[in-house]
């Protein structure tokens, strides 16, 4: 298997098939982040963890919102809330980010604790070592057209140079945001995300905190409440934010295969082009 491998023949040497994916396959750590609140990091952190329960792979979410409801309020089973506040929590939690490199982890990071969690991977070097434990970091950052996300999104391109920054547009608060001035896609996985709009009643019933897309068809409030329109609407809205969870899984294969045939030239082919 020569290092020009075909986007074709490398699917066919991952063999991704559906009953291979709840056992193997990457597990990254996903940042999901923004400096603004209100632009579905909470959302996006809630479809990424859905999205491995409902394939039965183990997935650990973490909830670092400073305000409800948070990832915790609605997938409380599958949620720990650290503090990051004090060292022995800080010691804790980042150390148990790079434990293990078979569970996926992903962080819904309040707009008010991201300087301080960024400044703490930088100081301690979380990203490497992750990489070095074969633990792919991956920074999901929601685009808004704020100066701030703007100036915030480029000061993370410079300081984490060398590992992914993936735009994520969330189309109820970005739609028509040029990706390339602003929010340049710092990685390469090809993959582009984004979450579509919903109705005003599919809106209405994600926003309820008992509320999991798991649970569509069971006859229980609050789902029993719903259309019969609103629950197509909102079981499509899963299924196409699953369909890009998975590319970006696939991307990652393909690019950590790469990276491992390429390893005795010391280039690493994850990070940005």
């Amino acid at each position: 298997m020569g290092p020009c491998m075909s986007a074709l023949s490398l699917d066919r040497y991952i063999d991704f098939r559906p009953e291979l994916s709840r056992r193997d396959g990457p597990a990254p750590i996903y940042v999901v982040c923004s400096p603004n609140r209100q632009v579905g990091k909470t959302m996006l952190a809630r479809l990424l963890t859905e999205h491995y329960l409902a394939d039965a792979r183990p997935v650990a979410a973490f909830d670092l919102a400073d305000e409800g409801p948070g990832l915790a309020d609605f997938l409380n089973r599958h949620v720990t809330i650290p503090n990051i506040n004090d060292m022995r929590g800080q010691v804790q939690f980042f150390d148990g980010l790079i434990e293990s490199a078979d569970v996926p982890k992903i962080i819904d990071l309040s707009h008010r604790e991201f300087a301080n969690f960024f400044t703490i991977v930088d100081k301690i070097g979380l990203f490497e070592e992750a990489r070095r434990r074969s633990i792919e970091p991956l920074i999901l950052f929601l685009i808004d057209p704020s100066p701030v996300a703007a100036k915030t999104y480029g000061l993370l391109r410079r300081r984490f140079a060398g590992f992914s920054l993936l735009p994520v547009r969330n189309l109820t608060v970005a739609k028509g945001l040029p990706y390339g001035a602003a929010f340049p896609h710092a990685s390469r996985l090809v993959v582009s995300l984004q979450l579509a709009v919903l109705g005003p009643a599919a809106r209405a019933m994600v926003e309820h905190e008992k509320f999991s897309f798991l649970n569509l068809a069971k006859p229980e409030r609050p789902y029993s409440e719903m259309s019969a329109r609103t629950r197509t609407e909102l079981e499509a809205w899963f299924r196409r934010a699953r369909f890009q969870f998975h590319e970006m899984e696939l991307s990652l294969m393909r690019e950590q295969i790469m990276t491992a045939l390429h390893s005795d030239l010391g280039v690493s082919s994850i990070g940005p082009a």
